[in-house]
Formats: C-alpha cells, sequence, structure tokens
C-alpha cells in the first residue's frame, strides 16, 4: 500500500510539473528572440518610407517652333545673335572706297597720239593719264571726236592673230569705232597696233570702270 501512494504521488507530481512547463514551451514557440533583460529597451521596427511615385516626363515646352522642327541656326560668324538681332562687323577705317562715278557729260577721255599717252578726266580734272600703242605706219588710229559705243571684259580680234596664232586676245576693250578698240596689250613705246589703242592692264581695267557708254573719246594728233 505503501508502495502504491509513493507512486501516485510521483505520478502527481510530474503532472504538475508537465502542466508548468507546458506554457513555457509554448511562449519560446511563439517568441523564438532572446530574453530582454530588465530595464532594456525593446526594438521597434521602423516601416521603411513609401516609394517615391515615377516622375513623368517634362512638357515640351510650346513655342515658336512646332514639333519636330529643328533648332534655330546660329547667327552668321557661329555665335548666336543677340536680341537685337545679328550684328555686322563695322568696316575698318582704313579701306579706301573707289569714288563714285560722276554723270556722264563730266566723264572724258583723250588719247594723244604724238606723245603716246593718254589722259582721263572727271568734272575738267585730270584724275588718271598713262602711255598708250597707238596703229603703226600702214594701220593708224583714226583722230577725231567719237563716243563709247560698247565694252567688252573677255574680247578676242575677229580679223587678227596673236603670237601662238589664235585670235589675239583684247581684255576689257571699250568701243570707239566699228573695228576699233581701247583695250589692255603690249607696249613697247611706240605706235605697234594695227589701229587699235593698246593700254596697261591697270590703266585698262580702270577705264573699263569708269567709262560708260555715250562717253566721249577724243583722238588727237
Amino acid at each position: 500500500m505503501a508502495v502504491k501512494r509513493v507512486n501516485g504521488l510521483l505520478i502527481g507530481l510530474a503532472a504538475v510539473a508537465l502542466g508548468a512547463a507546458m506554457p513555457l514551451a509554448q511562449g519560446w514557440a511563439q517568441d523564438p528572440s532572446p530574453a530582454v533583460g530588465a530595464g532594456s529597451a525593446v526594438p521597434v521596427p521602423v516601416p521603411a518610407p513609401p516609394a517615391a511615385p515615377p516622375t513623368a516626363p517634362a512638357a515640351p515646352r510650346q513655342g515658336a517652333l512646332g514639333a519636330g522642327s529643328a533648332p534655330p541656326a546660329p547667327a552668321p560668324g557661329g555665335e548666336a545673335a543677340g536680341a537685337g538681332g545679328p550684328t555686322t562687323e563695322a568696316a575698318p577705317a582704313n579701306v579706301q572706297k573707289t569714288p563714285a562715278v560722276p554723270a556722264g557729260p563730266s566723264r572724258r577721255l583723250t588719247i594723244h597720239l604724238g606723245s603716246q599717252r593718254f589722259t582721263y578726266s572727271e568734272g575738267g580734272q585730270v584724275v588718271r593719264s598713262g602711255p598708250v600703242s597707238s596703229g603703226k605706219r600702214g594701220y593708224g588710229t583714226p583722230g577725231g571726236s567719237y563716243r563709247v559705243l560698247s565694252k567688252q571684259r573677255h574680247k578676242f580680234s575677229s580679223r587678227y592673230a596673236g603670237s601662238n596664232g589664235r585670235p589675239a586676245s583684247m581684255p576689257y576693250a571699250i568701243q570707239f569705232r566699228s573695228n576699233y578698240f581701247i583695250h589692255q596689250g603690249r607696249l613697247p613705246g611706240y605706235p605697234a597696233s594695227h589701229g587699235c589703242v593698246r593700254l596697261h592692264g591697270g590703266d585698262a581695267q580702270y577705264l573699263f570702270s569708269r567709262l560708260r557708254p555715250g562717253d566721249p573719246i577724243v583722238i588727237t594728233r
């Protein structure tokens, strides 16, 4: 009988111990984190900030350019024009401009056959002079008063050939009578042409730029 009582007592103690251990085991299963000591702060999880919504692309500004229009071209010189528009560079102060051609009656060209020279005047004042070579013996340049009939920058003779066998070149030709011209040519220092009046290149270019059809040409002996 004593043995049965001891066994019953042991069984009861085991049941009590088992009943006390069950809640502790359940708590461990629910919260596996280590125990927090007395006085320690319990860490509180901080929620992550919400993600920012995606930024929409900026809408194109409405201006003078439409969709697909090319950007404005830079101003001349490679730089953009300012508010007042493109600017132009000022001309150097030392640039000398060619005087304007005066009215017709004030322009006059005179060929002096005896001295083999020319004088060109504007407004009664001689502004240029130089040597010439007129027609040689048998092909003399006709004297008299004439007027400019026509001008031709690149002309070739219809009658005479040059040293290369081709029609003779007569640059800056100024016609004053039928087949007679004043033009650029060789000046040996004496009459050597077939009737035309030859000039140095610079003189021929100058007279060609100044004289106009109708201007007087006087050829004196």
